[in-house]
């Protein structure tokens, strides 16, 4: 139904002229803020509500955690004026919502279109505050760790500054430490103080700034006060920015831009291994280095200037490599000689009337690369490179034979194609040549050579390789007729080994479409008895991933055999690291073992962290041992919401049977709105393994503990990939480092176990004070007891976490691709602590933490978790059985 209303909608859009839909369309618009005495007004403008004037159609409420108030308002045409006074705000915690209902219907509101209204703020009770419009109107409590003492500015006497020197003399004498700060854009960044006199406040370091116009304010403890000046503006200079201060009615701010310089000229030809540029400038320039900035990573490769003439014109041979060995944008920036240099962002804007013209084909490393230099949106010159697509897809699948197509081999040199199979965790493979048409009869090729273990998954890649064996291209291959589904396949095909062992290769497919084999073995040892559509619903069956025992599972396995009379098994590979510390518990299983078959084959109740292919020895689908007869339970492994994942129950020919959720909002909202879960198919019962969490431990350690990424699938990916060089310049960054050594404070790497062969101590060359921790050396859930600050992007553990009432910062340096198929929850409810988007802000949050004693700001968890007790357990067990007897009825 809900399809076809979808369909009606956009055919009746694309039928009604535009003109009238913006009549009709509702509309209601976050305008501005305007403070009085005792309150401050949210206006808004109203469009196209018919009646909304009538008194009792419209009610708006605070709502903050628990806390509900209505708000009076008054209307005057289409202006909607909402009077919010300040006292409500000491109610709040970090974060309020007011909420807009007309005629019970809630009202979705926007922010106004102008820049300058895109961040509304204002100070209340010494305390910051931000209104957005994400829907709702969000009421947010910024930097919740400073007060703001807005009527005691700090008086400047002085005010002096050279090259990246600033000195303020103060009117009077601080006793304690302090610091200058720049607030904007609703981040602070701290400037250290290096003066020794109390009287003065001495700043060298200015690598933290950002372009922009901050307001300033000196930080003495956890207090910020503003910074009162009314002498002479000031400008200087620092590598990277010209500074002005200015006095603002009594006020001192700044504005920091960018040094820059306009190209009246820019040529550009490509000289065998070289890229030859020529550069015209509006003003004389004694440059030493041309500096080429990855935007994706911030990487800076330096290209040396060979002369040190000043002149208004340059030349520079730049090594090919160096633009074009990471598939990037870059901009590039000329720094300058001297004992004063400046980078200078070259300006293009006046070379618009000329242009760049088009992309121009380069070969390097056997291959033809698509490169252009053009004209940033902000005026600058940048450069991008492009690799030439590869289109490949499998059009046909029949009698477990592939038939597809491959088109732009001519952007390879001296290479021939070939298809991949790739075995996911040893990495074995074997390969078929193709040609542009290919057809492969994979019943020939023996799979079994190159299986790691009994179950696993064999991916399949597109493989350019040069004739020297260099792999140009490796890319993963779609099925152009997939229809995604779990628990189904494209085509089967079995094989008996020389031992007598039976192999099952499936042909199935990703959620991207990608195509794989999922292969799993039954031993000859195996008896496959003729009753196994008899399942016993008092025989349990649960498990996390293959390889852990440390998650909800293996809580609730434990929960069940101290506090039930259910037969419950816990199966776990026996390679694993985690197996080898419950090995000689009770009904423990190793995967893959004539005992996990017998099992498998009778047990009525799967209970899974993930899907329920790491349970079962077999393919979790209809027509292998009545696997449809069983009672399938998904356990979850953390707090629905941040992003789309791949549980939807249009995934699956037979979807879970119970969605365990932590609350209402995420039953309501996330498992049934938008992964189309029925009522009596939620249960909101909260998590296992929060039963055993303590809520008053107090360490002094800092984990690091990153999430994976979907779109990294090879090595050569990984390492190239801003991923890795953004964690890996955390780890080693000087600042952090010193920072940890300062304050006696560990930070434990745990990385994604995808990326734990990549970052590892052979590699990392880590400083005394920061440690790699290997997986399954301790389980998560004792690494986050053990921590007193976490350090994540968009891992879920976060919950865990805020749950002991201990402090999460998160680093979202890439939040726009991570998020790029949506979020489901905004992100403000779900992501409860800091966001940094740069490694400079994400140590300054380290530090005001480490600073602070790790001391957590204000939260409240009522929307993310129902229950904060510990009952879950006994919650799923009886939701369970409920699902137990309805079967046996």
């Amino acid at each position: 139904m809900n399809a076809f209303r979808k369909k009606l909608a956009t055919r009746l859009r694309n039928r009604v002229p535009r003109r009238v839909r913006e009549r009709l369309i509702k509309k209601v618009t976050l305008r501005d803020v305007d403070a009085q005495e005792t309150y401050f007004n949210i206006n808004l403008t109203v469009q196209n509500f018919f009646n909304y004037k009538v008194e009792r159609k419209l009610n708006i409420h605070f709502i903050s955690g628990r806390t509900r108030r209505i708000l009076n308002y008054t209307i005057n045409q289409d202006r909607l004026q909402i009077k919010v006074p300040y006292a409500i705000l000491d109610e709040m915690d970090r974060r309020a919502t007011i909420e807009l209902k007309f005629n019970g219907k809630r009202m979705i509101i926007r922010m106004n279109g102008d820049e300058e209204y895109q961040s509304l703020s204002f100070f209340s009770n010494s305390r910051y505050f931000n209104i957005s419009a994400q829907g709702s109107i969000v009421l947010s409590h910024l930097l919740p760790e400073y007060q703001f003492e807005m009527e005691q500015p700090a008086k400047i006497e002085r005010l002096g500054g050279t090259y990246c020197i600033l000195e303020l003399t103060l009117k009077e004498k601080v006793e304690t430490e302090c610091h200058l700060a720049w607030l904007y854009q609703n981040k602070l960044r701290i400037l250290e103080n290096v003066s020794e006199d109390p009287e003065t406040l001495k700043i060298e370091d200015f690598a933290t700034l950002t372009q922009g116009h901050p307001k300033l304010y000196l930080l003495k403890g956890n207090t910020l006060f503003p910074v009162s000046y009314s002498g002479t503006p000031l400008s200087m200079e620092t590598v990277r920015y010209e500074i002005a201060f200015i006095p603002d009615r009594g006020y001192l701010s700044a504005e920091v831009v960018t040094h820059e310089i306009e190209m009246t000229a820019f040529e550009t030809t490509i000289e065998g291994e070289s890229i030859n540029m020529r550069f015209a400038f509006n003003l004389p320039v004694s440059p030493e280095t041309l500096l080429i900035v990855d935007t994706s990573t911030d990487v800076v490769t330096p290209v040396p200037f060979p002369t040190s003439e000043k002149d208004a014109e340059i030349r520079l041979d730049v090594p090919l490599g160096a633009l074009v060995d990471t598939v990037s944008r870059k901009k590039l920036i000329l720094k300058t000689r001297g004992t004063h240099p400046l980078q200078l962002q070259l300006n293009a804007s006046h070379l618009k009337r000329i242009g760049f013209g088009g992309a121009i084909q380069a070969e390097y490393a056997h291959e033809m690369l698509k490169i252009s230099f053009y004209q940033r949106r902000d005026g600058l010159l940048g450069f991008n490179v492009a690799e030439r697509p590869l289109r490949r897809q499998v059009t046909e699948i029949d009698d477990f034979t592939m038939q597809g197509y491959l088109k732009g081999l001519d952007a390879f040199i001296d290479a021939t194609p070939y298809l991949s199979f790739v075995d996911r965790y040893s990495l074995e493979s074997v390969r078929v040549e193709i040609d542009r048409l290919f057809r492969v009869d994979l019943k020939s090729l023996d799979f079994t050579q190159i299986k790691s273990k009994e179950k696993t998954v064999i991916d399949l890649f597109v493989e350019i390789i040069h004739s020297d064996g260099t792999v140009l291209r490796k890319e993963k291959i779609k099925f152009k007729h997939s229809v995604y589904k779990k628990d189904t396949h494209y085509g089967r095909h079995e094989v008996t080994d020389s031992d007598g062992n039976v192999h099952y290769h499936l042909i199935t497919t990703t959620p991207f479409n990608n195509l794989k084999i999922e292969s799993f073995m039954i031993p000859k040892s195996v008896e496959i008895t003729d009753d196994t559509e008899h399942k016993d619903y008092a025989i349990w069956l649960l498990g996390e991933r293959y390889d852990t025992a440390q998650d909800n599972g293996y809580a609730m396995f434990n929960w069940l055999k101290e506090n039930t009379d259910i037969e419950a098994y816990y199966v776990i590979e026996d390679t694993a690291e985690d197996y080898k510390k419950i090995e000689t518990e009770k009904n423990v299983l190793a995967f893959g073992s004539k005992a996990h078959f017998d099992i498998a084959f009778r047990a009525g109740v799967l209970l899974g962290t993930h899907d329920l292919e790491n349970l079962m020895p077999y393919k979790t689908a209809q027509g292998f041992f009545h696997y449809e007869d069983t009672i399938k339970i998904f356990l979850q492994h953390g707090v629905l919401g941040r992003k789309p994942v791949e549980y939807h129950r249009q995934y699956y020919e037979l979807p879970f049977d119970l969605f365990i959720v932590s609350s209402e909002a995420e039953k309501q909202e996330v498992v049934m709105e938008t992964m189309g879960y029925h009522e009596n198919e939620v249960a909101v019962t909260g998590l296992a393994r929060f039963d055993l969490l303590p809520h008053d431990n107090t360490p002094r350690d800092i984990l690091l503990m990153p999430t994976w990424r979907d779109w990294i699938n090879t090595d050569e990916a990984f390492l190239e990939s801003e991923y890795y060089a953004r964690y890996h310049s955390l780890i080693h960054n000087s600042r952090l480092n010193q920072l940890l050594e300062d304050y006696g404070v560990y930070l434990n790497f745990y990385p994604h176990y995808r990326a734990q062969s990549y970052f590892n101590n052979e590699h990392l060359d880590l400083r005394s004070h920061i440690r790699f921790i290997k997986l399954g050396q301790q389980t998560v859930q004792d690494l986050l007891i053990k921590h007193a600050l976490l350090i994540t992007d968009f891992s879920s553990v976060s919950f865990d976490f805020t749950l002991m009432n201990k402090p999460v910062a998160y680093y979202h340096f890439d939040a726009g691709r991570f998020f790029r198929h949506g979020s489901l929850r905004p992100i403000p409810e779900t992501f409860i602590g800091d966001i940094a988007k740069n490694e400079e802000a994400l140590i300054d949050a380290i530090e005001t933490y480490i600073k602070n004693g790790f001391q957590p700001k204000a939260h409240d968890l009522s929307g993310i978790l129902t229950y904060q007790d510990h009952n879950n357990r006994k919650r799923i067990y009886d939701s369970v059985m409920d699902k137990v007897k309805q079967r046996e009825d």
